[in-house]
């Protein structure tokens, strides 16, 4: 897990989101759908503040070596991260951990979240659409500023949003459409393959309508990237720990995607 220096290539504000473009070959090559990297969001001259930033990219080209970054700054180590111009040069460390785990079998996936962890669902709907899966990907976000803009996602991908509340969720997981080609069957029923990006204090009502749209909730069906503070990056301070079946397990290390029917709530 290397450090990099990604060079900003290009920065574009999106309602009130910051969409950042970064050249970072060997990055750009190493990164997968749901490992996170930690980023220094400070100048160098400063330490305020002292801990690194989570972030799940939205994409990565590694032919272009470019690494792709959709950030929301409301505190002030993104805001000072969102606001860096083309040419500044970054200072980030990963990727850490494991990300999503695409099954060979899987021809319908479904992707859902909110917060800081849904770029990395766009960075997996990018993937699965070049291997010909079918993608549903919902958000739900605290105002239709905050919602990712679908020109970010393959024109294949079926897109449904809920700005009125990240714990609007689960309405969106029940949804049906009477006729759709798509989501007739609701989306669970339609999935051969469910990845969430949501924070661990939303997730019990998802886990509760898994358990009863699903005939069969196998081991890696549903998998889930937990966003949060991941301080040291591996796994020797013990500051991101959680909660599963077998005891307590490290996000930068065992995650930052974990099976859903492993945690603990």
């Amino acid at each position: 897990m290397p450090y990099h220096e990604p060079v900003v290539l290009e920065r574009r504000e999106l309602g009130a989101l910051i969409l950042a473009r970064w050249l970072a070959p060997e990055l750009a090559h190493a990164v997968r759908p749901g490992q996170a990297l930690l980023t220094r969001c400070a100048p160098p001259d400063s330490d305020d503040p002292l801990l690194r930033r989570t972030l799940f990219p939205a994409g990565a080209d590694p032919h272009a070596g470019v690494v792709e970054v959709l950030l929301a700054p409301e505190e002030r180590g993104l805001a000072w991260l969102a606001a860096q111009p083309p040419g500044a040069r970054l200072d980030v460390y990963g990727p850490v951990g494991n990300g999503f785990t695409l099954a060979e079998p899987t021809c319908n996936l479904l992707l859902a979240g909110a917060g800081s962890a849904v770029p990395g669902l766009l960075h997996l709907a990018r993937i699965a659409v070049a291997r010909g899966v079918a993608v549903v990907l919902l958000v739900a976000a605290t105002g239709a500023e905050m919602l990712p803009p679908p020109f970010l996602l393959p024109s294949d991908v079926e897109y449904l949003t809920s700005a009125t509340g990240e714990a609007d969720l689960p309405a969106l997981l029940a949804a049906t459409r009477p006729g759709g080609p798509t989501l007739s069957r609701g989306p669970l029923g339609w999935a051969d393959q469910f990845c969430l990006g949501l924070a661990a204090h939303l997730l019990p009502p998802v886990v509760e309508m898994v358990r009863a749209g699903t005939l069969r909730w196998e081991r890696g069906f549903a998998q889930v990237a937990l966003p949060g503070v991941m301080p040291c990056g591996v796994g020797a301070c013990q500051g991101c720990l959680v909660e599963t079946r077998d005891g307590a397990r490290l996000g930068c290390k065992d995650g930052p995607v974990f099976d859903l029917r492993e945690l603990r709530f």
